[in-house]
Protein backbone atom coordinates (compact mmCIF):
# COMPACT_ATOMS: atom_id res chain seq x y z
CA UNK A 1 0.00 0.00 0.00
CA UNK A 2 1.67 3.35 -1.35
CA UNK A 3 1.56 5.58 1.38
CA UNK A 4 2.95 9.16 2.05
CA UNK A 5 4.28 11.38 5.07
CA UNK A 6 3.01 15.00 5.11
CA UNK A 7 2.23 18.05 8.01
CA UNK A 8 -1.01 18.42 9.13
CA UNK A 9 -1.25 21.39 6.76
CA UNK A 10 -0.64 20.23 3.61
CA UNK A 11 -4.19 18.36 3.96
CA UNK A 12 -5.88 20.78 5.73
CA UNK A 13 -6.12 24.33 5.78
CA UNK A 14 -6.18 26.33 8.85
CA UNK A 15 -3.90 23.73 11.16
CA UNK A 16 0.05 23.99 10.91
CA UNK A 17 2.53 22.12 12.05
CA UNK A 18 2.82 22.35 15.83
CA UNK A 19 6.76 21.50 15.55
CA UNK A 20 7.69 23.97 13.45
CA UNK A 21 4.85 26.36 13.00
CA UNK A 22 5.24 25.51 9.04
CA UNK A 23 2.98 23.96 6.32
CA UNK A 24 5.33 22.11 4.42
CA UNK A 25 5.74 17.93 3.86
CA UNK A 26 7.42 16.97 6.42
CA UNK A 27 10.63 15.23 3.86
CA UNK A 28 11.07 19.48 3.08
CA UNK A 29 10.77 20.48 6.63
CA UNK A 30 14.03 22.09 8.58
CA UNK A 31 12.53 21.38 12.44
CA UNK A 32 14.71 18.55 14.02
CA UNK A 33 11.60 16.76 15.30
CA UNK A 34 9.81 16.07 11.52
CA UNK A 35 12.96 13.65 11.31
CA UNK A 36 13.05 11.89 14.20
CA UNK A 37 12.19 8.21 13.27
CA UNK A 38 9.94 7.81 16.92
CA UNK A 39 8.07 10.59 15.42
CA UNK A 40 7.00 8.67 11.92
CA UNK A 41 6.99 5.55 14.26
CA UNK A 42 4.72 7.44 16.26
CA UNK A 43 2.79 8.38 13.16
CA UNK A 44 2.49 5.46 11.46
CA UNK A 45 0.92 3.75 14.88
CA UNK A 46 -1.55 6.60 14.61
CA UNK A 47 -2.51 6.17 11.08
CA UNK A 48 -2.78 2.17 11.41
CA UNK A 49 -5.30 2.05 14.32
CA UNK A 50 -7.53 4.52 12.91
CA UNK A 51 -6.99 3.63 9.21
CA UNK A 52 -10.99 2.05 9.24
CA UNK A 53 -12.10 5.71 10.79
CA UNK A 54 -10.20 7.33 8.10
CA UNK A 55 -11.84 5.34 5.18
CA UNK A 56 -15.72 5.82 6.45
CA UNK A 57 -15.71 8.50 8.65
CA UNK A 58 -13.72 11.49 7.16
CA UNK A 59 -14.93 14.27 9.14
CA UNK A 60 -13.78 12.05 12.78
CA UNK A 61 -10.53 11.68 10.67
CA UNK A 62 -10.27 15.51 10.27
CA UNK A 63 -11.28 16.36 13.82
CA UNK A 64 -8.37 14.02 14.85
CA UNK A 65 -5.63 15.18 12.83
CA UNK A 66 -6.27 18.58 13.95
CA UNK A 67 -4.71 17.37 17.54
CA UNK A 68 -1.57 15.43 15.86
CA UNK A 69 1.68 16.69 14.40
CA UNK A 70 2.05 14.57 11.13
CA UNK A 71 0.05 11.71 9.16
CA UNK A 72 0.59 8.82 6.87
CA UNK A 73 -2.03 9.88 4.15
CA UNK A 74 -2.86 6.35 1.86
CA UNK A 75 -2.29 7.95 -1.57
CA UNK A 76 -4.57 6.02 -3.29
CA UNK A 77 -7.92 6.93 -1.45
CA UNK A 78 -7.40 10.73 -1.74
CA UNK A 79 -8.57 10.67 -4.90
CA UNK A 80 -11.74 8.45 -4.60
CA UNK A 81 -12.72 9.45 -1.18
CA UNK A 82 -12.15 13.15 -1.00
CA UNK A 83 -12.62 16.46 -3.37
CA UNK A 84 -10.20 19.42 -3.64
CA UNK A 85 -12.52 22.11 -2.51
CA UNK A 86 -12.57 20.10 0.98
CA UNK A 87 -8.63 21.08 0.95
CA UNK A 88 -7.75 17.00 0.52
CA UNK A 89 -6.64 17.07 -2.88
CA UNK A 90 -3.08 16.44 -3.82
CA UNK A 91 -1.08 16.27 -6.82
CA UNK A 92 0.14 12.91 -7.73
CA UNK A 93 3.26 14.38 -9.69
CA UNK A 94 4.27 16.34 -6.86
CA UNK A 95 3.74 13.08 -4.48
CA UNK A 96 6.45 11.32 -7.23
CA UNK A 97 8.99 14.31 -7.11
CA UNK A 98 8.91 14.94 -3.35
CA UNK A 99 8.98 10.99 -2.59
CA UNK A 100 12.04 10.16 -4.59
CA UNK A 101 13.92 13.10 -3.65
CA UNK A 102 12.93 12.27 0.25
CA UNK A 103 13.75 8.51 0.08
CA UNK A 104 17.39 8.96 -1.81
CA UNK A 105 18.51 11.38 1.24
CA UNK A 106 16.88 9.94 4.33
CA UNK A 107 18.10 6.94 4.00
CA UNK A 108 18.62 6.87 7.70
CA UNK A 109 15.00 6.61 8.28
CA UNK A 110 14.89 3.83 6.34
CA UNK A 111 16.70 1.77 8.23
CA UNK A 112 13.90 2.63 11.06
CA UNK A 113 10.67 3.02 9.65
CA UNK A 114 9.57 0.62 6.60
CA UNK A 115 12.19 -0.58 4.58
CA UNK A 116 10.24 -2.92 2.35
CA UNK A 117 7.41 -0.05 1.95
CA UNK A 118 9.96 2.48 0.67
CA UNK A 119 11.02 0.17 -1.18
CA UNK A 120 7.78 -1.10 -3.08
CA UNK A 121 6.90 2.68 -3.47
CA UNK A 122 9.68 3.68 -5.07
CA UNK A 123 10.04 0.99 -7.37
CA UNK A 124 5.86 1.93 -8.22
CA UNK A 125 6.97 5.66 -8.88
CA UNK A 126 9.67 4.95 -11.00
CA UNK A 127 8.44 2.43 -13.11
CA UNK A 128 4.78 3.69 -13.35
CA UNK A 129 4.40 6.96 -13.68
CA UNK A 130 2.94 9.86 -12.50
CA UNK A 131 -0.97 9.43 -13.94
CA UNK A 132 -2.62 8.45 -11.04
CA UNK A 133 -5.89 7.36 -13.10
CA UNK A 134 -4.11 5.08 -15.05
CA UNK A 135 -3.69 2.86 -11.53
CA UNK A 136 -6.51 3.92 -10.00
CA UNK A 137 -8.78 1.60 -12.55
CA UNK A 138 -6.54 -1.61 -11.54
CA UNK A 139 -6.21 -1.00 -7.98
CA UNK A 140 -9.93 -1.21 -7.64
CA UNK A 141 -9.79 -4.85 -9.25
CA UNK A 142 -6.93 -6.00 -7.13
CA UNK A 143 -8.83 -4.74 -3.93
CA UNK A 144 -12.22 -6.57 -5.22
CA UNK A 145 -10.13 -9.46 -5.91
CA UNK A 146 -8.32 -9.64 -3.00
CA UNK A 147 -11.48 -10.81 -0.80
CA UNK A 148 -11.31 -13.77 -2.23
CA UNK A 149 -8.48 -15.90 -0.94
CA UNK A 150 -8.06 -18.48 -4.26
CA UNK A 151 -9.09 -16.41 -6.99
CA UNK A 152 -5.38 -14.95 -8.41
CA UNK A 153 -5.30 -11.60 -10.17
CA UNK A 154 -3.20 -12.77 -12.98
CA UNK A 155 -1.20 -16.31 -14.43
CA UNK A 156 2.14 -15.80 -15.57
CA UNK A 157 3.61 -17.85 -18.55
CA UNK A 158 7.52 -17.46 -18.23
CA UNK A 159 9.35 -18.15 -21.28
CA UNK A 160 12.35 -20.13 -21.20
CA UNK A 161 14.71 -17.96 -22.63
CA UNK A 162 13.97 -15.35 -19.32
CA UNK A 163 15.96 -18.36 -16.94
CA UNK A 164 19.01 -17.71 -19.56
CA UNK A 165 19.22 -14.08 -18.59
CA UNK A 166 19.87 -13.16 -14.64
CA UNK A 167 19.35 -9.77 -14.88
CA UNK A 168 15.97 -10.37 -16.56
CA UNK A 169 14.82 -12.65 -14.30
CA UNK A 170 16.06 -11.27 -10.83
CA UNK A 171 13.77 -8.08 -12.55
CA UNK A 172 10.75 -10.56 -13.15
CA UNK A 173 10.98 -12.14 -9.25
CA UNK A 174 10.91 -8.52 -8.00
CA UNK A 175 8.37 -7.19 -10.04
CA UNK A 176 6.13 -10.97 -9.15
CA UNK A 177 6.72 -10.31 -5.78
CA UNK A 178 5.89 -6.37 -5.65
CA UNK A 179 2.42 -7.82 -6.83
CA UNK A 180 2.30 -10.59 -4.35
CA UNK A 181 3.29 -8.31 -1.14
CA UNK A 182 0.25 -5.92 -2.37
CA UNK A 183 -2.34 -8.55 -2.63
CA UNK A 184 -2.58 -9.33 -6.31
CA UNK A 185 -1.69 -13.08 -6.52
CA UNK A 186 0.03 -14.65 -9.10
CA UNK A 187 0.37 -18.13 -10.69
CA UNK A 188 3.66 -18.93 -12.50
CA UNK A 189 4.12 -21.27 -15.32
CA UNK A 190 7.16 -22.17 -17.56
CA UNK A 191 8.20 -25.16 -19.48
CA UNK A 192 10.57 -26.49 -22.07
CA UNK A 193 10.57 -25.87 -25.50
CA UNK A 194 9.07 -29.26 -27.33
CA UNK A 195 9.92 -30.32 -30.78
CA UNK A 196 6.79 -29.78 -33.37
CA UNK A 197 6.43 -33.03 -33.95
CA UNK A 198 6.33 -34.25 -30.26
CA UNK A 199 8.64 -37.15 -30.41
CA UNK A 200 11.12 -37.20 -27.75
CA UNK A 201 13.24 -40.10 -26.98
CA UNK A 202 13.89 -41.51 -22.88
CA UNK A 203 17.10 -39.31 -23.07
CA UNK A 204 15.65 -36.21 -24.39
CA UNK A 205 12.51 -36.24 -22.04
CA UNK A 206 14.85 -36.94 -19.11
CA UNK A 207 16.86 -34.22 -20.18
CA UNK A 208 13.58 -31.84 -20.36
CA UNK A 209 12.15 -32.51 -16.59
CA UNK A 210 15.47 -32.37 -15.66
CA UNK A 211 15.63 -28.85 -16.89
CA UNK A 212 12.39 -27.85 -16.19
CA UNK A 213 12.86 -28.87 -12.28
CA UNK A 214 16.06 -26.79 -12.18
CA UNK A 215 14.51 -23.72 -13.54
CA UNK A 216 11.43 -24.38 -11.22
CA UNK A 217 13.62 -24.60 -8.48
CA UNK A 218 15.52 -21.26 -9.70
CA UNK A 219 12.18 -19.22 -9.93
CA UNK A 220 10.98 -20.46 -6.44
CA UNK A 221 14.61 -19.06 -5.03
CA UNK A 222 14.30 -16.19 -6.98
CA UNK A 223 11.04 -15.61 -5.50
CA UNK A 224 11.71 -15.82 -1.99
CA UNK A 225 14.82 -14.27 -2.39
CA UNK A 226 12.65 -10.87 -3.21
CA UNK A 227 10.09 -11.72 -0.17
CA UNK A 228 7.54 -13.80 -1.54
CA UNK A 229 6.57 -17.22 -0.10
CA UNK A 230 6.58 -19.37 -3.43
CA UNK A 231 5.89 -23.00 -3.73
CA UNK A 232 7.01 -25.17 -6.53
CA UNK A 233 4.24 -27.87 -8.10
CA UNK A 234 6.55 -30.36 -9.86
CA UNK A 235 6.28 -33.09 -12.61
CA UNK A 236 3.58 -35.68 -10.73
CA UNK A 237 2.20 -32.88 -8.71
CA UNK A 238 -1.17 -33.78 -10.82
CA UNK A 239 -1.91 -30.50 -11.79
CA UNK A 240 -2.26 -31.31 -15.66
CA UNK A 241 -4.27 -34.19 -16.59
CA UNK A 242 -3.24 -35.01 -19.81
CA UNK A 243 -3.07 -37.45 -22.74
CA UNK A 244 -0.18 -39.11 -24.87
CA UNK A 245 -0.23 -37.38 -28.50
CA UNK A 246 -0.53 -40.36 -30.38
CA UNK A 247 1.63 -42.68 -28.22
CA UNK A 248 4.57 -40.38 -28.44
CA UNK A 249 6.35 -38.39 -25.13
CA UNK A 250 3.97 -35.12 -25.87
CA UNK A 251 0.91 -34.79 -24.18
CA UNK A 252 -2.44 -33.22 -24.10
CA UNK A 253 -4.10 -31.31 -21.53
CA UNK A 254 -7.88 -32.65 -20.65
CA UNK A 255 -8.51 -31.45 -17.46
CA UNK A 256 -6.67 -29.24 -14.82
CA UNK A 257 -6.58 -30.12 -11.02
CA UNK A 258 -7.01 -26.87 -9.46
CA UNK A 259 -6.92 -28.17 -5.70
CA UNK A 260 -3.14 -27.96 -5.45
CA UNK A 261 -2.91 -24.27 -7.16
CA UNK A 262 -5.62 -23.32 -4.55
CA UNK A 263 -4.10 -25.01 -1.75
CA UNK A 264 -0.82 -23.07 -2.66
CA UNK A 265 -2.42 -19.74 -3.09
CA UNK A 266 -4.85 -19.96 0.27
CA UNK A 267 -1.87 -20.42 2.27
CA UNK A 268 -0.24 -17.58 0.87
CA UNK A 269 2.50 -19.11 -1.43
CA UNK A 270 3.05 -18.43 -5.42
CA UNK A 271 2.35 -21.68 -7.07
CA UNK A 272 5.23 -21.85 -9.49
CA UNK A 273 3.66 -24.78 -12.00
CA UNK A 274 6.01 -26.78 -14.54
CA UNK A 275 4.67 -27.69 -17.70
CA UNK A 276 4.39 -31.33 -17.32
CA UNK A 277 1.33 -33.35 -17.55
CA UNK A 278 0.09 -36.99 -16.17
CA UNK A 279 -2.26 -39.61 -17.70
CA UNK A 280 -4.37 -42.20 -16.50
CA UNK A 281 -1.66 -44.52 -16.49
CA UNK A 282 0.97 -42.13 -14.69
CA UNK A 283 2.84 -41.96 -17.83
CA UNK A 284 4.70 -38.37 -17.63
CA UNK A 285 4.40 -36.51 -20.32
CA UNK A 286 5.59 -32.92 -21.84
CA UNK A 287 2.91 -30.57 -22.43
CA UNK A 288 3.19 -27.55 -24.60
CA UNK A 289 4.12 -24.59 -21.96
CA UNK A 290 1.46 -22.11 -23.75
CA UNK A 291 -1.71 -24.69 -24.05
CA UNK A 292 -0.63 -25.60 -20.19
CA UNK A 293 -0.96 -21.32 -19.49
CA UNK A 294 -4.74 -21.19 -21.22
CA UNK A 295 -6.21 -24.21 -19.55
CA UNK A 296 -5.02 -22.83 -16.28
CA UNK A 297 -6.50 -19.52 -17.21
CA UNK A 298 -9.63 -21.13 -18.27
CA UNK A 299 -9.60 -22.87 -15.21
CA UNK A 300 -9.23 -20.03 -12.26
CA UNK A 301 -10.49 -17.05 -14.39
CA UNK A 302 -7.80 -14.13 -13.86
CA UNK A 303 -8.07 -10.71 -14.69
CA UNK A 304 -4.97 -10.84 -16.53
CA UNK A 305 -2.76 -12.94 -18.65
CA UNK A 306 0.88 -12.14 -18.75
CA UNK A 307 2.96 -14.24 -21.41
CA UNK A 308 6.43 -12.82 -20.85
CA UNK A 309 9.49 -13.13 -23.33
CA UNK A 310 12.53 -11.53 -23.11
CA UNK A 311 12.07 -8.89 -25.90
CA UNK A 312 8.46 -7.24 -25.97
CA UNK A 313 4.71 -7.32 -27.79
CA UNK A 314 3.96 -8.36 -31.22
CA UNK A 315 5.62 -6.64 -33.96
CA UNK A 316 4.16 -5.87 -37.04
CA UNK A 317 5.36 -5.86 -40.97
CA UNK A 318 7.08 -2.36 -39.96
CA UNK A 319 9.00 -3.88 -36.65
CA UNK A 320 6.38 -1.88 -34.30
CA UNK A 321 4.92 -3.51 -31.58
CA UNK A 322 1.54 -4.08 -31.92
CA UNK A 323 0.24 -1.88 -28.95
CA UNK A 324 -3.46 -3.22 -29.06
CA UNK A 325 -5.54 -5.99 -30.17
CA UNK A 326 -9.03 -5.55 -29.76
CA UNK A 327 -10.59 -9.11 -30.07
CA UNK A 328 -12.54 -10.02 -32.40
CA UNK A 329 -12.19 -6.99 -34.82
CA UNK A 330 -8.88 -6.49 -34.52
CA UNK A 331 -7.68 -10.27 -35.25
CA UNK A 332 -9.31 -10.47 -38.51
CA UNK A 333 -7.59 -7.46 -40.15
CA UNK A 334 -3.81 -8.42 -38.82
CA UNK A 335 -4.31 -11.82 -39.97
CA UNK A 336 -5.33 -10.96 -43.39
CA UNK A 337 -1.93 -8.68 -43.76
CA UNK A 338 1.03 -10.01 -45.40
CA UNK A 339 3.40 -9.99 -42.78
CA UNK A 340 1.50 -12.10 -40.57
CA UNK A 341 2.35 -15.40 -40.91
CA UNK A 342 0.93 -18.86 -39.87
CA UNK A 343 2.92 -18.49 -36.02
CA UNK A 344 1.17 -15.17 -35.63
CA UNK A 345 -1.71 -16.37 -36.84
CA UNK A 346 -1.99 -19.34 -34.47
CA UNK A 347 -0.97 -16.80 -31.59
CA UNK A 348 -3.95 -14.75 -32.24
CA UNK A 349 -6.38 -17.27 -32.78
CA UNK A 350 -5.38 -19.34 -29.31
CA UNK A 351 -5.69 -16.00 -27.40
CA UNK A 352 -8.61 -14.95 -29.25
CA UNK A 353 -10.13 -18.17 -27.85
CA UNK A 354 -9.30 -18.12 -24.64
CA UNK A 355 -10.46 -14.74 -23.75
CA UNK A 356 -14.08 -16.01 -24.91
CA UNK A 357 -13.71 -18.11 -21.65
CA UNK A 358 -12.68 -15.50 -19.72
CA UNK A 359 -14.20 -12.89 -17.75
CA UNK A 360 -15.77 -9.76 -19.43
CA UNK A 361 -12.81 -7.30 -17.68
CA UNK A 362 -10.29 -9.86 -18.38
CA UNK A 363 -7.03 -9.41 -21.11
CA UNK A 364 -4.29 -10.91 -22.24
CA UNK A 365 -0.71 -9.33 -22.59
CA UNK A 366 2.32 -10.31 -24.66
CA UNK A 367 5.24 -8.23 -23.20
CA UNK A 368 8.85 -8.07 -21.56
CA UNK A 369 10.01 -9.88 -18.38
CA UNK A 370 11.22 -6.50 -17.55
CA UNK A 371 8.02 -4.26 -17.79
CA UNK A 372 4.97 -5.97 -15.22
CA UNK A 373 4.34 -3.17 -14.15
CA UNK A 374 3.95 -0.65 -16.46
CA UNK A 375 1.93 -2.88 -18.59
CA UNK A 376 -0.54 -3.46 -15.74
CA UNK A 377 -1.12 0.34 -14.65
CA UNK A 378 -1.00 2.02 -17.66
CA UNK A 379 -0.92 2.42 -21.40
CA UNK A 380 2.19 3.18 -22.18
CA UNK A 381 4.18 -0.38 -22.02
CA UNK A 382 6.06 -1.98 -24.36
CA UNK A 383 3.99 -4.85 -25.12
CA UNK A 384 0.51 -6.28 -26.76
CA UNK A 385 -2.65 -6.25 -24.96
CA UNK A 386 -5.51 -8.12 -26.58
CA UNK A 387 -9.21 -7.44 -24.97
CA UNK A 388 -12.43 -8.03 -25.88
CA UNK A 389 -14.76 -5.40 -27.00
CA UNK A 390 -17.81 -5.37 -29.08
CA UNK A 391 -18.53 -5.23 -32.63
CA UNK A 392 -18.97 -1.34 -34.01
CA UNK A 393 -21.10 -1.45 -36.98
CA UNK A 394 -21.94 1.63 -39.28
CA UNK A 395 -25.27 2.42 -40.08
CA UNK A 396 -26.47 5.98 -42.78
CA UNK A 397 -29.74 6.02 -41.37
CA UNK A 398 -32.26 5.92 -38.60
CA UNK A 399 -34.12 2.89 -40.18
CA UNK A 400 -31.05 0.94 -39.72
CA UNK A 401 -31.42 0.79 -35.75
CA UNK A 402 -33.36 -0.10 -32.75
CA UNK A 403 -34.65 3.34 -31.66
CA UNK A 404 -35.84 2.35 -28.87
CA UNK A 405 -32.10 0.63 -27.49
CA UNK A 406 -30.90 3.59 -29.41
CA UNK A 407 -32.88 6.17 -27.25
CA UNK A 408 -32.16 3.89 -23.92
CA UNK A 409 -28.64 3.76 -24.34
CA UNK A 410 -28.22 7.48 -25.07
CA UNK A 411 -30.62 8.18 -21.59
CA UNK A 412 -29.20 5.28 -19.82
CA UNK A 413 -25.48 6.64 -20.77
CA UNK A 414 -26.21 10.49 -19.86
CA UNK A 415 -28.42 10.26 -17.11
CA UNK A 416 -30.89 11.88 -18.81
CA UNK A 417 -34.21 12.00 -20.81
CA UNK A 418 -34.22 13.36 -24.30
CA UNK A 419 -36.39 15.44 -25.91
CA UNK A 420 -39.44 13.59 -27.91
CA UNK A 421 -38.23 14.83 -30.77
CA UNK A 422 -34.70 14.34 -30.96
CA UNK A 423 -34.16 11.18 -33.37
CA UNK A 424 -36.85 13.41 -35.52
CA UNK A 425 -34.56 16.08 -35.66
CA UNK A 426 -31.46 14.36 -36.88
CA UNK A 427 -33.23 12.31 -38.99
CA UNK A 428 -32.53 14.51 -42.05
CA UNK A 429 -28.99 15.64 -41.05
CA UNK A 430 -27.30 11.73 -40.25
CA UNK A 431 -23.95 11.47 -41.77
CA UNK A 432 -22.59 7.99 -40.17
CA UNK A 433 -24.27 5.93 -36.61
CA UNK A 434 -21.40 4.13 -35.00
CA UNK A 435 -23.59 1.15 -32.91
CA UNK A 436 -21.92 -1.82 -31.02
CA UNK A 437 -23.41 -5.51 -31.42
CA UNK A 438 -25.24 -5.15 -28.36
CA UNK A 439 -26.14 -1.53 -27.92
CA UNK A 440 -23.42 -0.69 -25.55
CA UNK A 441 -21.55 2.42 -27.54
CA UNK A 442 -23.28 4.52 -29.73
CA UNK A 443 -21.48 7.47 -32.12
CA UNK A 444 -24.00 9.65 -33.59
CA UNK A 445 -22.02 12.29 -36.66
CA UNK A 446 -24.53 14.89 -38.04
CA UNK A 447 -24.06 17.28 -41.03
CA UNK A 448 -24.99 20.99 -39.97
CA UNK A 449 -25.61 24.20 -42.03
CA UNK A 450 -23.13 26.86 -41.13
CA UNK A 451 -20.35 24.85 -40.21
CA UNK A 452 -18.60 24.60 -43.49
CA UNK A 453 -19.18 21.06 -44.13
CA UNK A 454 -17.39 19.89 -40.84
CA UNK A 455 -19.09 16.93 -39.55
CA UNK A 456 -20.50 17.11 -36.05
CA UNK A 457 -19.93 14.45 -33.46
CA UNK A 458 -23.51 15.22 -32.00
CA UNK A 459 -23.56 11.68 -29.43
CA UNK A 460 -20.88 9.93 -27.98
CA UNK A 461 -21.53 7.53 -25.73
CA UNK A 462 -20.50 4.00 -23.57
CA UNK A 463 -22.66 2.64 -21.43
CA UNK A 464 -21.24 1.55 -17.62
CA UNK A 465 -21.82 -2.09 -18.38
CA UNK A 466 -18.74 -2.56 -20.50
CA UNK A 467 -16.40 -0.08 -18.67
CA UNK A 468 -13.51 -0.90 -18.90
CA UNK A 469 -13.35 -3.05 -21.92
CA UNK A 470 -11.51 -0.15 -24.45
CA UNK A 471 -14.81 0.10 -26.26
CA UNK A 472 -14.13 3.45 -26.32
CA UNK A 473 -11.32 3.85 -27.66
CA UNK A 474 -12.04 1.03 -30.29
CA UNK A 475 -14.69 3.20 -31.42
CA UNK A 476 -12.64 6.62 -31.39
CA UNK A 477 -10.54 4.67 -33.63
CA UNK A 478 -13.57 4.29 -36.20
CA UNK A 479 -14.37 7.92 -35.76
CA UNK A 480 -10.78 9.01 -36.83
CA UNK A 481 -9.83 6.72 -39.58
CA UNK A 482 -13.12 7.78 -41.09
CA UNK A 483 -13.45 11.52 -40.34
CA UNK A 484 -10.81 13.18 -41.49
CA UNK A 485 -11.62 16.57 -39.53
CA UNK A 486 -14.95 16.56 -36.93
CA UNK A 487 -16.00 19.02 -33.52
CA UNK A 488 -17.72 17.95 -30.86
CA UNK A 489 -18.69 20.27 -27.65
CA UNK A 490 -18.75 19.63 -23.81
CA UNK A 491 -19.61 21.33 -20.72
CA UNK A 492 -16.40 22.54 -18.77
CA UNK A 493 -18.02 20.15 -15.49
CA UNK A 494 -17.85 17.54 -17.67
CA UNK A 495 -14.79 15.00 -15.87
CA UNK A 496 -14.12 13.37 -19.01
CA UNK A 497 -12.95 16.69 -20.45
CA UNK A 498 -9.38 15.63 -19.78
CA UNK A 499 -9.79 12.40 -22.50
CA UNK A 500 -11.19 14.63 -24.81
CA UNK A 501 -8.21 16.91 -24.80
CA UNK A 502 -6.06 14.49 -25.30
CA UNK A 503 -7.65 13.25 -28.59
CA UNK A 504 -8.43 17.21 -30.11
CA UNK A 505 -5.95 19.44 -31.83
CA UNK A 506 -7.88 22.64 -30.80
CA UNK A 507 -10.15 23.89 -28.21
CA UNK A 508 -12.40 26.72 -27.34
CA UNK A 509 -13.49 27.39 -23.74
CA UNK A 510 -16.08 29.82 -22.36
CA UNK A 511 -18.02 30.20 -18.93
CA UNK A 512 -20.51 27.01 -19.89
CA UNK A 513 -19.02 24.98 -22.68
CA UNK A 514 -15.29 23.38 -24.03
CA UNK A 515 -15.66 23.13 -27.80
CA UNK A 516 -13.15 20.63 -29.40
CA UNK A 517 -12.47 19.81 -33.24
CA UNK A 518 -9.60 18.20 -35.06
CA UNK A 519 -8.93 18.12 -38.34
CA UNK A 520 -9.41 21.73 -38.62
CA UNK A 521 -6.37 24.26 -39.01
CA UNK A 522 -8.04 27.19 -40.69
CA UNK A 523 -9.14 30.14 -38.07
CA UNK A 524 -11.60 31.33 -39.56
CA UNK A 525 -13.20 27.85 -39.61
CA UNK A 526 -12.81 27.63 -35.85
CA UNK A 527 -14.98 30.29 -35.24
CA UNK A 528 -17.62 29.61 -37.36
CA UNK A 529 -17.86 26.13 -35.78
CA UNK A 530 -17.09 27.94 -32.11
CA UNK A 531 -20.14 29.96 -32.55
CA UNK A 532 -22.46 27.48 -33.80
CA UNK A 533 -21.22 25.20 -31.06
CA UNK A 534 -22.21 27.20 -27.96
CA UNK A 535 -25.20 28.35 -29.36
CA UNK A 536 -26.86 24.80 -30.65
CA UNK A 537 -29.78 23.76 -28.75
CA UNK A 538 -29.60 21.23 -26.00
CA UNK A 539 -30.90 17.21 -27.07
CA UNK A 540 -32.47 17.29 -23.74
CA UNK A 541 -35.24 18.79 -21.67
CA UNK A 542 -35.08 21.79 -20.40
CA UNK A 543 -35.06 20.80 -16.58
CA UNK A 544 -31.79 19.08 -17.99
CA UNK A 545 -29.77 21.32 -19.98
CA UNK A 546 -27.46 22.82 -17.49
CA UNK A 547 -26.00 19.50 -17.37
CA UNK A 548 -25.79 18.69 -20.94
CA UNK A 549 -22.31 17.22 -22.41
CA UNK A 550 -21.12 14.80 -24.65
CA UNK A 551 -21.35 11.72 -22.52
CA UNK A 552 -18.85 8.69 -22.59
CA UNK A 553 -19.62 6.69 -19.22
CA UNK A 554 -16.44 4.57 -19.50
CA UNK A 555 -13.85 7.44 -20.06
CA UNK A 556 -13.97 8.57 -16.30
CA UNK A 557 -12.48 5.47 -15.61
CA UNK A 558 -11.24 4.21 -19.41
CA UNK A 559 -9.19 0.73 -18.51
Amino acid sequence: MALMLFHTRSLYSGHVCKLCATGRCLQQCSCKASKSPQLLKSAWNFYTSHQQTFSTRPSLFRQLMGDKRGALWNLWRVPDMHRSQNGYMLQWQQYKSDYLKWSGTQTRWNSHFLPGLNHDLRRFLEEVGTDPKEARYWLKQFQRLSSIPSKPFAVVLVDQKIFQKPDMLEALSSNLAFLHRNDMKILVVHGAEIPPDGQLSDQELQAIRRQVTTETMKMVNCLEANGAQAHPLFSGSNVFRAEADNGSSKGVIIDVNTEPLTWCIESGHIPVVSSIGETASSQLVCVDASQATYEIAKAVQPIKVLLLNDKGGLLDGSNKVIKHVHVPADVEAISSQDWCNAHYQEKLRSISALLSDLPPLSSVVITSANTILPELFTHHGSGTLFKNTERIYKVKSLADVDQERLTSLVTRSFNKMLRSNYLESIAGKIHTIYISEAYNAVAIITNEEGVDGIPYLDKFAVSTQIQGEGTSDVLWDELRSDYPSLFWRSKNVNKINAWYFKRCEGSWSNHMWTVFWYGVSNPKMSYGIVDWAVNHKSSFLEADEEEDFTAVSEVGEPW
